[in-house]
């Protein structure tokens, strides 16, 4: 099921929008990693795992897992339920057998859509407490240029070089915080440079 949709996902990106993805030589083509980016539309993880071959295993909000229906395709595309607000230890411990287990975790720090103006939401620590805990490395990634009923924007996918955190082994608050300022950073900066090239395009083509 994963590997049909992802490829009716990608055609359709491809097609009616234009995927340009950077970075990919970052994501391993083995092993287990965390795919960690910004949230700023529904669209985030389609793309996501549109521009990786891997399957990634995404956390998602526990309501998209509540009727049966539902439940049963996000369970086949290996997504899994994580309670929003909450320490969810389920979900951490889920997360973190996938990740033991040689698979790619998908994850988006700021824990919620981002519906603001800002470019980012403050970050979650999660992403940061499974990679001590796992000692797997996090790619950073960024999501841009979707535009609700606008076709043919180009939507931009950047991956940045791995982190690697540290561990595995105990974990304290101060590591998951300083871990997580770190994911943050690279996640912000990536998207400043997205930005600042999709400004640059459009100044180019509007002279």
């Amino acid at each position: 099921m994963y590997r049909l949709v992802r490829l009716v996902a990608r055609f359709i990106l491809l097609v009616l929008f234009g995927l340009e993805v950077s970075g990919l030589e970052h994501v391993p083509k083995e092993g287990g990693a965390i795919i960690a980016g910004n949230h700023a539309t529904l669209m985030d993880p389609v793309a996501i795992g549109a521009a990786i071959k891997r399957p990634v295993h995404f956390m998602g909000k526990a309501e998209l897992f509540r009727k049966p229906i539902s439940r049963a395709f996000f369970r086949s595309l290996h997504a899994f339920p994580v309670r929003r607000g909450l320490a969810d230890r389920e979900a951490i411990r889920t997360a973190q057998e996938r990740v033991n287990a040689g698979h790619l975790l998908g994850i988006f720090p700021e824990g919620t859509r981002n519906k603001t103006s800002e470019d980012l939401l403050p970050f979650q620590g999660g992403a940061s407490l499974i990679a001590l805990k796992t000692g797997a490395p996090v790619i950073p990634v960024v999501v841009s240029g979707f535009r609700p009923f606008k076709l043919r924007q180009r939507v931009k996918v950047a991956f940045g070089k791995p982190l690697h955190l540290g561990g595995p082994g105990k974990v304290t608050k101060a590591e998951v915080l300083e871990g997580t300022k770190a994911i943050s950073a690279e996640i912000s900066y990536l998207l400043s440079r997205n930005n600042g090239e999709s400004r640059e395009i459009q100044r180019r083509t509007s002279v």
